[in-house]
C-alpha cells in the first residue's frame, strides 16, 4: 500500500496529528521511514486501526467554478474600511507632528551653528617673554 505523511494521514482519517502522534508513541500505530528518515504511515496500517479511510478530496479546477460566495457581510467590510481610514488619518497626524518636530530641531541646530560663528575670536597667545611687561 501507499505511504503517507502524518499530516496526510490526519486528513484522511479525520483525526488530529496530536492523536496520531499519541497512538504512535503508545505503539498502537506503527510507522515506517520515509525520505530523510521522516515518519510515514502505511495506508494499510491506517485502515487496520481506524477502519475505512476517506479518499482525498480533489478540488475543482478553476474553470469549473460557477458561483461566488460572500463569506463576510458587507456591513462588516464597511466597518473594517472605516476603522482603517481612521487609523490612516491618525498615522498621518503623527507623521506631520514628527515632521514639525524635525523642522524645529533643524532650526535649533542652525541657530547653534550661527552662534558658534559669531563668538569673539580668542586673543592671541601670550608669549613667555611678554608676561613680564
Amino acid at each position: 500500500m501507499a505511504k503517507v505523511s502524518i499530516s496526510e494521514a490526519a486528513r484522511l482519517t479525520g483525526k488530529s496529528r496530536t492523536t496520531l502522534h499519541r497512538l504512535i508513541k503508545t505503539g498502537e500505530l506503527s510507522t515506517c521511514a520515509g525520505a530523510r528518515n521522516s515518519k510515514m504511515l502505511d495506508t494499510s496500517e491506517l485502515i487496520r486501526v481506524f477502519g475505512d479511510i476517506s479518499s482525498p478530496v480533489h478540488e475543482q479546477p478553476f474553470e469549473q467554478a460557477t458561483e461566488q460566495r460572500v463569506t463576510v457581510p458587507p456591513a462588516h467590510n464597511e466597518q473594517v474600511v472605516n476603522s482603517l481610514k481612521q487609523e490612516i488619518e491618525h498615522l498621518r497626524t503623527l507623521v506631520s507632528a514628527q515632521e514639525s518636530h524635525i523642522d524645529s530641531l533643524k532650526q535649533s541646530l542652525h541657530l547653534l551653528e550661527h552662534k558658534k560663528d559669531v563668538q569673539q575670536p580668542l586673543p592671541p597667545p601670550v608669549r613667555w617673554w611678554q608676561f613680564w611687561k
